[in-house]
């Protein structure tokens, strides 16, 4: 009988009535608490009704109930997961919970890999915005200010809202739309106010943003040596290769294909080392996960030892034309305390 609640869901669901499936499958997990499939179908479709925190709960009933976050079954209970986590503001957990997913489907090889890793970047890109929302507040105190009274006029509008649901003045459909058109104004508001400033500062208090084209969709950082796949999908070389190495498969369309199948892609290339000329914080950032030094320790580069060779993410500057590999280590580590001096946090 369970299971039969269970296909009346699904049919429902393939029709978009998101409501009838969702009572369909809770119908099923009534019958039947300790099948997992209940709980990850009634999880997307909570997702589709942008009921978020039901959504969290079923996933975590579900990859519970699969055996863990390291079974293969829960690939998609915690895809799920991430997204609920990323919709209730919690993007460092979003990020923990779909990067590890990430690389177990990778593993796997399941067809989940690139839905993981378009989470994994929404979750990166969410982070990257919180911290530059702290950097910004640290530059200018009125900023700051402004945007407070923003989030608090904010988070009273959302109480106000919760209140009128929870009496029943308003339906949950209703309280969705109007949650959703609440944030987006007060984003708006803020971005207002940031556009301001950054004009009275002539640019110097603005958001810095790394374009999503430039980053990789398996190391998630901005790309040095951009190759593209047998599908057109361009990648970092270091990342792609290690990862045919292992699987042998296109990452996202699954076609068999070898490293002897890349393509260097040029043009992006151009694009990725232009971004890093001209954004020094990125790049700043980009060799410090890349090489796992301390760069605290960077005072002169006389007195530094770093395995410049062995590091695959600093090629690019030892195969610059005619620059040996000494001079370009002794190059790499002065711009690396000079971007350090300028844009360390």
């Amino acid at each position: 009988m369970s299971f039969e609640f269970k296909e009346k869901g699904n049919q429902l669901f393939k029709e978009a009535d998101y409501a009838g499936a969702e009572e369909m499958y809770s119908q099923a997990i009534q019958k039947n608490p300790k099948e997992p499939s209940f709980f990850t179908n009634r999880a997307v479709t909570r997702l589709r009704l942008e009921k978020w925190t039901g959504a969290e709960q079923d996933a975590r009933a579900a990859i519970t109930l699969h055996g863990g976050p390291k079974a293969a079954a829960s690939l998609k209970s915690s895809l799920y997961l991430a997204q609920a986590l990323l919709e209730l503001q919690h993007p460092q957990e979003a990020y923990d919970i779909a990067v590890n997913a990430y690389s177990a489907s990778l593993s796997a090889k399941s067809p989940q890999s690139e839905n993981l890793s378009k989470i994994v970047l929404r979750a990166k890109q969410h982070i990257w915005a919180a911290r530059e929302t702290a950097r910004l507040r640290e530059m200018n105190s009125t900023l700051a200010s402004i945007e407070q009274l923003i989030e608090a006029d904010l988070k009273q509008s959302l109480d106000q809202l919760n209140l009128q649901l929870s009496n029943g003045e308003i339906g949950e459909i209703g309280f969705n739309e109007d949650q959703k058109a609440l944030r987006e104004e007060a984003a708006k508001k803020v971005q207002n106010v940031r556009d301001a400033f950054k004009s009275a500062s002539g640019g110097e208090i603005q958001e810095r943003v790394v374009p999503d084209y430039l980053i990789d969709n398996i190391t998630f950082e901005v790309m040095h040596d951009p190759v593209m796949t047998i599908s057109g999908h361009s990648f970092d070389r270091i990342g792609i290769t290690k990862y045919l190495e292992q699987s042998h498969v296109d990452p996202v369309t699954r076609v068999p294909m070898t490293v002897k199948d890349l393509r260097p892609n040029y043009s992006l290339k151009a694009a990725c080392e232009d971004f890093l000329d001209k954004n020094g914080w990125a790049a700043y950032k980009y060799f410090k996960q890349g090489s796992g030094a301390d760069f605290s320790q960077v005072r002169e580069p006389s007195r530094v030892s770093l395995d410049f060779t062995a590091k695959p993410k600093y090629d690019a500057w030892k195969e610059v034309k005619d620059v040996p590999v000494e001079e370009a280590r002794k190059t790499y580590i002065e711009f690396v305390a000079e971007v350090k001096a300028k844009y360390a946090e």
